[in-house]
């Protein structure tokens, strides 16, 4: 039985993790530039779309914007004293915020720069590793006109972090932690894509 200030730290930490994952980054840079991002494009409120739908230098500042916000979900959990499985709900509240968001009549995007910014925080090194596969394959992935580059970024991503572990001292059950949460972002973005086509 976890003590009753971890318990209360927890709480806490994933109901801010929430609301920091629910800022709406995207809506307010597209409603600054005069854009509905929900009604444009893919109709998703993450950095891709902005990109596309308002511009690169609004889709860079709404990818650090909302990377940011995984990250400081991660450094408040540490900051709180959770450490090893005790991010794994602040991560997943961040995500669930980014994708209903509360601000936003409970829209919002894929949570994919979000996940970038919760792996970094949590693996460092080899997150950045990963984040660097992932980029080089969704690249790749995008010239070569694959659908949902972001999809076979992750697979490559994430799929390093797993084939890693043998040989890593990291908490099992942390990467197993942040690979499930990775799959069910993809699943989300995908599943969301394939409803706003029709």
């Amino acid at each position: 039985m976890l003590p009753s200030d971890t318990i209360q730290a927890l709480l806490l930490v994933t109901v801010i993790s929430y609301f920091l994952g629910a800022f709406p980054s995207a809506a307010i840079v597209g409603r600054l530039r005069g854009v509905d991002v929900f009604s444009v494009g893919t109709g998703s409120a993450g950095a891709a779309n902005v990109f596309r739908q308002v511009g690169p230098t609004e889709g860079f500042i709404v990818l650090l914007v909302d990377a940011a916000k995984g990250a400081l979900a991660i450094g408040l959990s540490y900051r709180l004293g959770l450490t090893g499985e005790g991010v794994l709900l602040p991560a997943l509240a961040a995500v669930a915020g980014h994708w209903r968001s509360v601000f936003t009549r409970f829209k919002g995007g894929d949570g994919v720069s979000t996940l970038v910014g919760i792996t970094l925080a949590v693996f460092p090194v080899y997150g950045l590793a990963s984040v660097i596969a992932a980029v080089a394959v969704g690249t790749v992935a995008l010239l070569l006109n694959k659908p949902v580059p972001t999809m076979w970024g992750g697979i490559a991503g994430y799929g390093f972090l797993l084939l890693r572990l043998p040989v890593s001292n990291e908490n099992t059950v942390v990467v197993f932690g942040i690979v499930s949460l990775a799959l069910m972002v993809f699943a989300h973005g995908y599943i969301g894509h394939r409803r706003r086509a029709v």
